[in-house]
């Protein structure tokens, strides 16, 4: 009985000595949470001029925001708090984020361009900087989400900012190991519940969530002033380390199923297939495809099929279309059957086409660069090196850890001899009833002790080199010298686009997107002509609260297709897209309320500026189907009964 004791005391301390005691071993799963699969189908189909897909990522520090860069990265840190002793090491680490960000995101762009329609996936590099009052920002480095598109996904490879602790448990992209943080977001008008977030990385959900609504108020905003403006948001990631703006939506595990509620990606360390990186850097094949970027790529068309393309579309439609013609925009949120508002969207959507074939033309000049080219090799050797270290440190780590589960069982034997004996077990040697016990104690203890006194040693040698790797690698200002070598032909490369237009082709050549745009605002400006209905500015009442509309106006109110907005009697800001009559919201409408608990969205029938009739109520963790009348909801309705659609009564 007492042997069976000893040897579950012995059980107990290998396992103790294994989570505490013993080196880890710097481990990541094979296979992502994500899991790949058949390839899901693409059910989505989109207006011309429209992306599918842009996939952002932090490309490149702005020397200016060096410093405050590596301070937030530290501080913030995703996985546990960091020490930092060495700033120079943090900046290392910390520009080590995103030189991997830069390669790893490639990956996905290669996948989603093999599955997504022509020209359907864009690339926006961000670059990293400070803002006019010294908050650390991120701004796009091209004019990619400046179109129409139905999803937006931020990829960070992360690495925790402390190399003391990178071989445990925390997130670490080094070697043959790879930390995704993720975000997947719609429009926030498209999915009002969620702030627009679709999936996101658990540590930045909040942050995601938070600047959405933030830019969703400041949209509104500059709606009261009379102007449609889209704007872009930083990187999550970087609103994360920055501590920006939070909210908290309703969120569900991954594989479960909730309405209004946001997909939770885990913090996950995948780690590479060990074949596929020792065949690098000859061998260029994506290292990530099979562990993380099928099974991602899955859940972001997925993501598409599920989400309304009008509505993820319409605001930034309504914002590129007005470069070409500010009196056309407001109509195109909702649309018209009007003949002539018809071929003036049918010319404007040939041209946002254009936009979309050069700017699909310079994402696949940047992948070029980047995966390509001279960076991407070197960050292929860079794998491979980190990931010899890595070995090293695991053999090394294991020995250690065999060689203390072995001076544990030897301590654990000569108490158990002991138990045999009529004197109560001891672990201690000078202890011991016989000198053999004895003996054996010393031997087992001192070899223990030799071992792993010799392993320690040559582990800690190899924590050095990693460090010193880190350390050496002093890539602030390398990795912007290299990214910039490696886009600048992609940004100031001569493109040639040819536009399908109506009744004829054009053949534009440009050097900057901006001039892109000028050449094709002159060729609409010389065969358009003027429209009947044109979209103003006037009064428009909501719950008998004046606002501002854009859209078609009639006698100085609004009348007809467009947007209102106003601050209802609670002081809260409501969005109104949809149909007026006599100046207050009158057919079908899609209204947001968006207020300090969270955003709603009724979609259905309004009435005399209220909501009337079966009403689509989306809030976060809740999509239901009421019934209003004059404004008053009086009850729920069977889920799947009709509700009327601004989108689909006007012809976009």
């Amino acid at each position: 009985m007492r042997l069976f004791k000893a040897l579950l005391l012995g059980s107990a301390l290998i396992s103790s000595s294994m989570a505490s005691g013993c080196a880890s071993t710097a481990k990541g799963v094979k296979q992502s949470v994500l899991r790949g699969g058949p390839d899901v189908a693409l059910r989505q189909d989109v207006s011309p001029g429209t992306v599918m897909a842009v996939i952002r990522y932090p490309a490149f520090v702005n020397a200016g925001a060096e410093s405050e860069f590596a301070k937030q990265f530290a501080a913030r840190a995703i996985g546990g708090t960091a020490k930092v002793d060495d700033p120079t090491e943090t900046q290392a680490l910390a520009d080590v984020t995103v030189l991997k960000s830069n390669y790893f995101a490639m990956s996905l762009y290669r996948e989603l361009g093999s599955r997504l329609p022509e020209h359907g996936v864009l690339l926006s590099p961000h670059e990293i900087k400070l803002g006019p009052d010294g908050r650390l920002t991120s701004e796009p480095m091209t004019q990619a989400e400046s179109l129409p598109h139905v999803v937006s996904v931020d990829f960070t490879a992360y690495t925790f900012p402390d190399s003391e602790k990178m071989m445990g448990s925390k997130p670490l992209t080094f070697g043959d190991l790879v930390t995704p943080v993720v975000t997947v977001r719609t429009d926030p008008r498209a999915s009002v519940a969620t702030e627009g977030v679709l999936l996101a990385s658990a540590p930045v959900t909040r942050a995601a969530a938070g600047q959405a609504y933030a830019q969703a108020v400041k949209d509104a905003g500059a709606l009261e002033q009379g102007r449609i403006e889209a704007g872009v948001p930083e990187l999550d990631i970087i609103s994360y380390i920055s501590g920006g703006a939070e909210r908290a939506p309703q969120t569900v595990e991954l594989g479960r199923s909730a309405d209004g509620a946001v997909r939770l990606y885990p913090v996950e360390k995948i780690k590479l297939d060990g074949g596929a990186v020792q065949r690098l850097p000859m061998d260029q094949n994506d290292v990530l495809e099979f562990p993380f970027t099928n099974g991602f790529a899955n859940q972001i068309i997925d993501l598409i099929n599920s989400t309304d393309a009008d509505k993820a579309s319409m605001f930034r439609r309504a914002d590129a279309v007005s470069d070409f013609d500010e009196s056309l925009a407001a109509l195109t949120l909702v649309g018209s059957r009007d003949a002539d508002y018809q071929a003036r969207l049918r010319y404007a959507e040939r041209l946002l086409e254009a936009e979309k074939k050069y700017l699909s033309v310079q994402s696949l000049r940047l992948y070029d660069g980047v995966h390509n080219g001279e960076m991407g090799a070197q960050v292929r050797d860079m794998i491979k090196e980190e990931t010899a270290l890595l070995n090293r440190r695991r053999k090394l780590a294991r020995q250690q850890n065999m060689a203390t589960a072995a001076g544990v069982l030897a301590v654990v034997g000569a108490v158990a001899v002991s138990s045999n004996s009529n004197t109560a077990p001891r672990q201690d040697c000078r202890r011991a009833r016989t000198q053999e016990q004895f003996n054996a104690c010393r031997r087992s203890n001192q070899s223990g002790q030799g071992t792993r006194a010799a392993t320690n040693a040559l582990i800690s040698g190899a924590i050095f080199s990693v460090q010193e790797a880190i350390r050496k690698n002093r890539l602030s200002k390398g990795v912007a010298k290299n990214y910039i070598q490696a886009v600048l032909p992609a940004l100031s490369a001569q493109t040639e686009v040819q536009v399908d237009l109506i009744d004829s082709n054009e053949t534009i050549t440009a050097i900057r997107f901006e001039d892109l745009q000028d050449k094709l605002a002159e060729l609409y400006a010389e065969n358009q002509r003027a429209l009947d209905t044109v979209a103003t500015r006037c009064a428009y009442s909501g719950a008998g609260v004046t606002g501002t509309w854009l859209g078609a106006c009639e006698n100085g109110v609004a009348n007809g297709s467009g947007v209102g907005v106003f601050r209802n009697a609670a002081g809260e800001l409501v969005e109104h897209y949809g149909y007026a009559v006599n100046g207050a919201a009158d057919g079908p409408g899609y209204r947001i309320i968006r207020t300090a608990q969270g955003s709603t969205s009724l979609e259905g029938n309004f009435s005399a500026g209220q909501p009337n009739g079966p009403i689509l109520m989306s809030r976060s963790g809740s999509v239901q189907t009421r019934n209003f009348r004059q404004g008053q909801d009086v009850g729920g309705l069977p889920k799947g009964t009709t509700v009327a659609s601004p989108f689909r009564l006007g012809a976009r």
